[in-house]
């Protein structure tokens, strides 16, 4: 979830001159941050093969922790990320100051 906030932070929302409608933009650093995870959990699953199998599985064992426990975690840790991200983003939009687009001004004005 921590990484779905610090997503969220690096994310820009505003409302779009053209639609008034919220927008969002990100830039390198948003990018880098999910090639990060993306890339920390497929080496982690790498490693837990070619690396790290022997001590992952002794500890997996002495704590009763199931290969699929470790799967549900990594989605987990997945969905997590995303839903922190996506309804902070919703919360942002939602505070954003009303604005209607410049040509709607005209017509609500008559011209």
């Amino acid at each position: 979830m921590a990484g779905g906030l610090i997503a969220l932070a690096l994310i820009r929302v505003y409302r779009s001159g053209t639609t008034g409608r919220p927008t969002t933009a990100a830039a390198w650093g948003y990018a880098l941050l999910w090639t990060a995870v993306i890339g920390a959990r497929a080496l982690f699953s790498y490693g837990s093969v070619h690396w790290f199998g022997p001590p992952l599985g002794h500890w997996m064992i002495s704590h009763s922790v199931t290969a699929g426990a470790i799967t549900d975690g990594l989605i987990f840790m997945a969905v997590a990320m995303v839903l922190a991200r996506t309804i902070g983003l919703a919360v942002r939009a939602r505070h954003l100051p009303a604005r209607t687009p410049a040509g709607r001004d005209r017509e609500l004005q008559g011209a």
